[in-house]
């Protein structure tokens, strides 16, 4: 992973490279308007007689609503020059100039009266304070009419809100590309949708065969997303990062009916205008983080039990610990409830009800149910880097072990996909991110990916779900509110040692998630949160601190309908 992530700075450094020299390309040919001893102002009268592509505009991301997310926009960069060159283009009063630009750039006259009298270069910019100017600072200073101060544009990519499902989105950055009709500087993307979707956004999709274009025109893409929750989940996610200090986190919100992801953020996460933070994470965990989800997956263990007709109510198991071969499986509660019945086992969220049930089934005849919910397999998400997870055993033991969220790595976007199908009457859909491209903003189709369990079996694990959170042996008590009647789960799962074999120790290693759908009487909307290893709990377990995040982000989901 180390070795990925140096590989993908590397691009990202050999990118800021190409673009600077592109930069100081542009203002040689802008200055000297020559380039190997041609002249271009013959020579562009020249290139005039045959198709170019002069100019390249990247389509627009919009969110649901058509609301922009990500576009291009023109700046200006300021540099001036100072010598060796002619007389009328270099600049005379380095005093006047000097205060005339502290007008119009964040520089003092003194700073840049220092960089003006620099006597060991031709040439200057102006650092930070030089460069993305409006068209209103260029006007104004073009209106000064300082001799040796220049302007040159260039097209960048803006994004409207600073941080927004970041590692979703992606970033662009500018590149000079050749064509068979000339060059062009073109926006690429490096991660998330703007490279997943590279092609239809830059408009190389579009441009193959066309003989004549003055422009290289990107798609606009509209993506299921909804700002006004997403910026509300960006908020939540960043007050809990401050608080808490997880090493990682996610938040996802699906229309359950359709499959629609409508918001999704992580931390840690980066500034899509800076790339500040990107150094931190460049995984988009949605579908390059797999993890053991731990007993969330109890929902899907009851709902096949239930199938396959192994169990009923008001029958009573032993809680506690259990045996399986060599190894002794036991509950959260170390000690159990005694014998309970099965109805309890969710709410209570019992390993040893979980296994009681699997090897009810056969280890094996239980992992090919489990199998249904396509852990293992690629989600076909378009996304770059996806991880298919790990769904293969070594042995009976860890293949009981995955009933209850053991023994096996899936990725947040295969839980939604496998949980989905509890909320939906049985029916998993295919969560999506695109809701339409080009001209036509509406392309969405919900994607059915079968029933890996019947109606009935959904409907009274969603049952169960309600006890979870309403029952006083419920573990998602903290999940309740008089808003709406809410089914969830929470999840407590280890995390495996990477530095041998076994699980963490510390005190706050673990993952700590949740899933819930709402309202219970008909599921419109599935959440998954995780977060994982807080270092600052604040008294809190895990279940109370997602709580934090879950309750506020209801209502702002409630007050949109």
């Amino acid at each position: 992973m180390e070795q990925k992530n140096q590989n993908i700075k590397l691009v990202g450094l050999l990118a800021v490279l190409v673009f600077s020299l592109f930069t100081l390309r542009i203002a040689q040919l802008s200055i000297y308007k020559t380039s190997n001893g041609q002249d271009l102002t013959s020579y562009s009268e020249t290139i005039q007689e045959r198709s170019s592509i002069t100019q390249a505009r990247r389509g627009t991301i919009f969110d649901k609503n058509g609301q922009p997310i990500a576009m291009d926009t023109t700046s200006y960069s300021l540099f001036a020059i100072l010598r060796n060159a002619d007389e009328k283009m270099i600049v005379k009063d380095y005093d006047y100039t000097a205060k005339e630009l502290s007008k119009y750039i964040d520089l003092s006259r003194d700073e840049l009266l220092h960089l003006l009298l620099n006597p060991d270069v031709d040439q200057i910019e102006f650092g930070l304070a030089g460069k993305n100017l409006s068209r209103e600072v260029k006007e104004q200073i073009e209106a000064a009419n300082l001799p040796g101060i220049f302007l040159y544009s260039e097209t960048i990519r803006q994004y409207i809100n600073d941080v927004y499902s970041s590692h979703l989105i992606g970033f662009a950055t500018p590149l000079l590309s050749d064509t068979e009709f000339g060059e062009a500087e073109i926006l690429s993307g490096q991660i998330g949708i703007e490279v997943a979707f590279n092609e239809q956004l830059s408009g190389a999709k579009n441009y193959q065969g066309q003989q004549k274009q003055d422009y290289l025109l990107g798609e606009d893409i509209y993506l299921t997303l909804d700002s006004r929750l997403q910026n509300h989940l960006e908020d939540l996610l960043t007050d809990a990062e401050t608080i808490y200090q997880p090493k990682e986190m996610g938040a996802y919100l699906v229309e359950l009916p359709t499959g629609k992801l409508l918001a999704a953020s992580q931390r840690p996460t980066f500034n899509l205008n800076t790339r500040d933070g990107i150094d931190k994470e460049w995984r988009n965990l949605l579908v390059e983080e797999a993890f053991e989800p731990g007993s969330t997956v109890k929902i899907l263990t009851m709902s096949l039990a239930y199938d396959n007709k192994i169990f009923n109510d008001k029958e009573k198991f032993h809680s506690g610990s259990i045996e399986v071969y060599d190894k002794i499986i036991k509950d959260h509660n170390v000690v159990g409830w005694g014998d309970i019945p099965f109805a309890e086992a969710l709410p209570r969220s019992s390993n040893t009800g979980m296994v009681t049930l699997a090897k009810r089934l056969g280890d094996e005849k239980w992992v090919e149910l489990l199998g249904k919910f396509r852990f293992g397999t690629s989600t076909a998400s378009q996304l770059n880097n996806e991880n298919e997870g790990k769904f293969t055993f070594d042995g009976a033991v860890s293949r009981y072990m995955s009933s209850f969220g053991q023994a096996f790595l899936a990725t947040p976007m295969q839980l939604l996909q496998a949980y989905s199908s509890v909320g939906n009457n049985g029916t998993m859909v295919k969560v999506q991110y695109i809701e339409g491209a080009g001209n036509q903003k509406e392309q969405y189709k919900t994607i059915n990916l079968g029933s890996p369990i019947s109606k009935a079996a959904a409907n009274y694990v969603l049952g169960l779900m309600v006890d979870t959170v309403e029952k006083d042996y419920g573990t998602a008590k903290a999940f309740k509110t008089p808003l709406v009647k809410v089914a969830a789960k929470t999840g407590t799962a280890e995390i495996a040692n990477e530095a041998g074999t076994g699980y963490l120790t510390g005190e706050n290693d673990y993952l700590h998630s949740v899933v819930a759908f709402f309202p219970a009487e008909k599921p419109q909307y599935m959440m998954y949160l995780f977060m994982k290893q807080p270092t600052n709990t604040n008294g809190l377990i895990g279940s109370q601190i997602l709580a934090k995040i879950f309750h506020p982000f209801l209502e702002k989901i409630l007050v949109n309908q």
